[in-house]
């Protein structure tokens, strides 16, 4: 042990990049396994939003629009790659970003797609209090997430190193997967 950084995850894949739906678990499950570790963990959308100066990703979208978001995604995830943390979670549509996509392509990062249903997305998405701006004019969350892992399922896959199947279990029994997967 050197500080409190555990010297054995040298070897491990790191830096991890978390990948998923919205409601996914991406920022919560990588937060928690970075205290676990004892690693560094990012979130792109606070580094996005720090890029902006704007208050909030909803007011982003309100001022800007969503070009300009994406924008800051990009700017902020290709700035990640030049130092980047051990554990990174992506918004959502960060991996449908062009130059984002082909980062993540051709990164040496281990890149896991948090999968859950279009059932448990919706569940959970209802359960939340999200002021997050809506994705398509599909109609409601239902639709929403239809629409959102109907366009997004199948890149999320060709990406990732890993599909963690995150809807049907307890957060506890996801993290300790994850776990699994890095303590490879």
């Amino acid at each position: 042990m050197v500080g409190d950084r555990d010297t054995s995850l040298v070897n491990k894949p790191f830096p991890l990049i978390l990948i998923g739906l919205r409601a996914a678990g991406k920022s919560t499950l990588g937060r928690d396994l970075a205290d676990h570790l004892h690693v560094s963990f990012e979130d792109l959308d606070d580094l996005a939003l720090a890029r902006t100066g704007a208050e909030s990703v909803e007011a982003v979208f309100e001022i800007s629009g969503e070009v300009a978001w994406r924008n800051a995604e990009r700017d902020a995830f290709l700035a990640w790659l030049d130092a980047p943390s051990a554990i990174l979670a992506c918004g959502g549509g960060a991996p449908c970003v062009p130059q984002i996509e082909t980062a993540l392509q051709s990164c040496h990062a281990c890149i896991v797609y948090l999968h859950a249903s279009v059932d448990a997305l919706v569940a959970r998405r209802k359960g939340e209090d999200d002021a997050r701006p809506a994705l398509f004019d599909a109609g409601g969350v239902d639709k929403e997430v239809t629409q959102a892992y109907e366009e997004r399922d199948a890149r999320y896959r060709a990406l990732a190193q890993y599909v963690l199947e995150v809807g049907s279990q307890e957060p506890q029994d996801s993290l300790h997967a994850l776990r699994q997967i890095v303590e490879k």
